[in-house]
């Protein structure tokens, strides 16, 4: 018996064990069909949200960005990762009215689909979408002058990964409003500062051979494919776990609750969550209750989601538009005094002003107005306007307070404890030793070594390492 229990053992620490890491890896990696690589630059957050949370947890995806900006490039390196593996994909690009009624039984046959340039999508083609995110089948009756009847065509609900163009004339503002509320919208980083890395990697490469570039090797990315694979098949299969999450009523002080749209956009964290969560599937705990298998989550899990992910949550819950924090970033903060009146020493700036403060900043307004940008953050309340002559001058308004990004986690770990004492006692012992004592962890963007459950300054506070710094602006 003894023996039996060692060779199982032996097996098992055999087995590869991915992290986070490895994905991140992998999307400094990418090769296209003929073998170049065609790495993602400084869009590393992006990037694995999009891996974990479309491939992973089902959710309908959007980049919503700049032409240029490498939205596609994300979306293509995304998809690239279930090719050689049974995982079936179809690309639309044909947007036509009638385009995927043609093209049933692929579509049909895919587990996912590609929109590289939504924008073009007639109104037919909007609606379908539509349909399936409700998780409803797309119907469709026509006559068959063949057998002189009439025939039923049916578009099986599917998961759809868009990219879509701000700059185009039905990119700048909603594709469909009730459409992007279905979706989990991203924005890539189309500044100065992004640009010149970019172009400074794609420089050195020309100095450098090829064995100082390429640091993941063909047979370690396919065995990545594999796991993704088996990930994604794991959460195909019907007798899946359902999954629940012991740190999740401890997240509540970090999500800004300012607009209702937060009550829906909260939906997209939680599914991060468990997508992580997914990658990481003999790190959940099982629990069996009245028939039904749970998985619960780590608070490794929430940390790496909120590392990933909290900078997009918290722009989307402030419906934030695209570069809409970049700008609020250039104007003076405005303080009222104790009758709730806007002191007088409040810094007002003209449209001309803060134009030109984002052409300094790298921002890409040059040759372009920003005045519907001014509009929609005043319209949301994040700008206020006084007239002053034949000039309109902007200032932050003092009414809205900034929402905080930090979390203590040493308190989030001493709740957890007592919420699995309490819901779930049977393995309640388990969990605690397991996952919520000094769990080591690695920060899969920095490589920085964290521990959860002891006080240590890295630890309680959620860092930014994008260069969009949008943290810092939250943070106040």
């Amino acid at each position: 018996m003894s023996e039996e229990i060692e060779i199982e053992i032996n097996v098992k620490e055999k087995e590869k064990k991915f992290e986070l890491t490895d994905l991140v890896r992998y999307f400094h990696n990418v090769r296209n069909s003929k073998g170049e690589l065609v790495p993602i630059i400084g869009e590393d957050k992006l990037a694995v949200t999009a891996a974990l949370a479309y491939l992973l947890e089902d959710t309908n995806f959007m980049i919503n960005a700049y032409s240029g900006t490498g939205k596609t490039v994300i979306m293509n390196a995304v998809f690239n990762l279930l090719e050689g593996t049974p995982i079936k994909t179809a690309v639309i690009e044909q947007l036509s009215e009638t385009a995927l009624w043609y093209d049933t039984d692929n579509i049909n046959q895919s587990r996912f689909i590609a929109i590289p340039e939504a924008q073009k999508c007639p109104e037919s083609i909007i609606e379908i979408l539509k349909t399936w995110a409700d998780d409803r089948p797309a119907i469709r009756k026509r006559t068959d002058v063949t057998i002189s009847d009439i025939r039923e065509q049916r578009l099986i609900p599917k998961f759809v990964f868009m990219c879509k163009a701000v700059e185009n004339k039905r990119g700048d503002a909603f594709l469909d409003a009730e459409l992007e509320r279905r979706y989990m919208v991203t924005h890539t980083n189309p500044t100065v500062k992004q640009t010149e890395d970019v172009i400074k990697y794609k420089l050195n490469t020309t100095a450098r051979p090829q064995e100082d570039i390429i640091t993941m090797s063909d047979e370690e990315i396919q065995e990545l494919k594999d796991h993704i694979a088996k990930c994604i098949v794991n959460r195909d299969d019907t007798r899946a776990i359902k999954v629940r999450n012991p740190c999740g009523p401890s997240l509540f002080k970090i999500i800004p609750t300012l607009f209702p749209i937060a009550r829906s956009k909260v939906h997209y964290f939680l599914k991060l969550i468990n997508a992580v969560a997914r990658f990481y599937p003999d790190e959940m705990m099982t629990v069996d209750r009245d028939g039904v298998k749970y998985g619960l989550v780590t608070p490794k899990h929430n940390w790496l989601a909120v590392q990933i992910y909290i900078d997009t949550f918290v722009t989307e819950c402030l419906q934030m538009p695209s570069h809409g924090i970049d700008i609020l970033k250039l104007i003076p903060d405005s303080d009222i005094d104790k009758f709730g009146m806007v002191t007088s020493e409040v810094i007002k700036m003209s449209m001309k002003e803060i134009q030109q403060c984002a052409r300094q900043a790298g921002l890409p307004f040059a040759g372009k107005s920003i005045t519907p940008l001014l509009t929609s953050l005043q319209m949301l309340g994040f700008l206020e306007i006084e007239e002053e002559g034949n000039k309109r001058l902007y200032f932050k308004s003092p009414l809205i307070t900034e929402p905080s990004t930090k979390i203590d986690w040493e308190e989030v770990v001493v709740e957890t404890k007592d919420l699995m004492k309490e819901t779930w006692p049977e393995i309640a012992d388990e969990y605690i030793g397991r996952y919520c004592e000094n769990v080591e962890l690695i920060n899969p963007f920095t490589l920085q070594e964290v521990k959860l459950g002891t006080r240590i300054e890295n630890a309680t506070k959620v860092e930014t390492t994008s260069d969009d710094d949008y943290g810092s602006w939250y943070e106040g």
